[in-house]
């Protein structure tokens, strides 16, 4: 048995954990009020937090206690079985069954009213039955995220049921079993949260199609290169590129192969850029590359191997071989410039590419002219 002062010392803890997670949590859900998990997550730490409450002023008493602090008790278990449930069902982007929603409104008036108690732990345990069965099914279904809150789900439920057990004198196990349970649980949580988001915000930032940045994506990117070259002496180049005549291998072939020529031909620029680089998709088939501490020089000669590696590709549609080629225009970034004029101006090169005859790359470089808006010159 563990020493009064060594209990006060783990409940103190427990309710700084619950405290932690239910400030920074609901912090983050008041943020991103979309991101519902949060909250939930929130509500489940407060609960926790109520009861930790609640449990030392009823210890006080020797199991006893002012009713307030036994319902007040009741209330917070209620809601951690409760925030359980809808956390995890929020982790699968889904609603629990109407019949399961209804049963949550029911408990919280039977907890306070104290109507039936058998009532109360029957509600319980069938809404712990339904949260693990929903666990169980996400992760049965490949979802990691699932996986991870299954795990912290079962310690937690481990812990509780054990302490459980040791307070009706079956098993003797250490106080602080319920702290640590949520711990674990609160950690393996927090980590399935934050990696759903993070693959939310990388969809959010890419085509589904050709796994490239989309137009968001690389103007956030962007922004940290526009600050180095404003900063410093450093520069950078934007290409335009566009396929030329690309309708036609859609009117003739489908979408499904115009859709295949798309994704050869973006796996043909990932291989051909360096790290650094930012590749995007910028709309239909446009795509387009930003090139840091890279001049005229250096995006012209990238401009030409990545024209003439898309014109060398073979793609097969049954026995007909189809061909495509790229146009390309450049533009170096003039210091001073909003980044739009910059991407404007490969897209004038663009342009000129596609009236010369297309299948070539255009540069079209800044100039100050006597009005100061600046002019386009080859």
């Amino acid at each position: 048995m563990l020493n009064p002062m060594w209990k006060a010392y783990m409940d103190g803890v427990g309710a700084g954990v619950f405290l932690i997670f239910f400030a920074s949590r609901l912090d983050i859900w008041r943020h991103k009020p979309e991101r519902l998990a949060n909250l939930w997550l929130a509500a489940v730490a407060f609960s926790a937090l109520m009861v930790n409450f609640t449990a030392v002023f009823i210890k006080a008493t020797d199991g006893g206690g002012h009713p307030i602090f036994v319902m007040l008790n009741l209330m917070g278990a209620a809601g951690v079985v409760v925030s359980l449930l809808e956390l995890v069902f929020s982790l699968a982007e889904t609603s629990p069954p109407r019949l399961i929603r209804s049963l949550e409104f029911l408990l919280l008036p039977l907890t306070v009213l104290r109507i039936s108690q058998n009532a109360v732990m029957i509600i319980v345990a069938l809404l712990l039955l339904v949260t693990l069965f929903k666990a169980v099914k996400s992760a049965s279904q490949g979802n990691a995220d699932a996986r991870g809150v299954l795990l912290g789900l079962a310690v937690l439920l481990i812990c509780l049921v054990s302490d459980i057990a040791d307070e009706l004198h079956l098993v003797n196990v250490p106080n602080f079993f319920p702290v640590l349970g949520f711990i674990v649980f609160f950690l393996s949580v927090t980590h399935a949260i934050n990696s759903h988001l993070a693959r939310e915000e990388s969809a959010a930032r890419t085509d589904p199609l050709t796994g490239l940045l989309n137009r968001r994506g690389f103007l956030e990117l962007s922004r940290l290169v526009v600050s180095i070259a404003e900063r410093s002496a450093r520069s950078f180049s934007i290409i335009m590129i566009d396929l030329d005549h690309f309708k036609r291998v859609n009117d003739k072939f489908g979408h499904a192969m115009g859709d295949r020529v798309l994704q050869e031909i973006a796996s043909i620029l990932l291989r051909g850029v360096r790290d650094q680089d930012i590749l995007a998709r910028w709309g239909g088939e446009e795509i387009i590359v930003l090139l840091p501490d890279t001049g005229e020089n250096g995006a012209n000669a990238l401009g030409e191997k990545i024209r003439s590696s898309v014109e060398e590709l073979e793609t097969w549609h049954g026995e007909t071989r189809i061909c495509v080629t790229l146009s390309l225009g450049i533009s170096e970034y003039h210091r001073g410039e909003p980044l739009t004029d910059t991407i404007q101006r490969a897209d004038n090169a663009l342009y000129r590419a596609k009236s010369s005859g297309r299948n070539r790359v255009e540069y079209l470089a800044f100039t100050d002219d006597t009005t100061g808006t600046g002019d386009l010159i080859k």
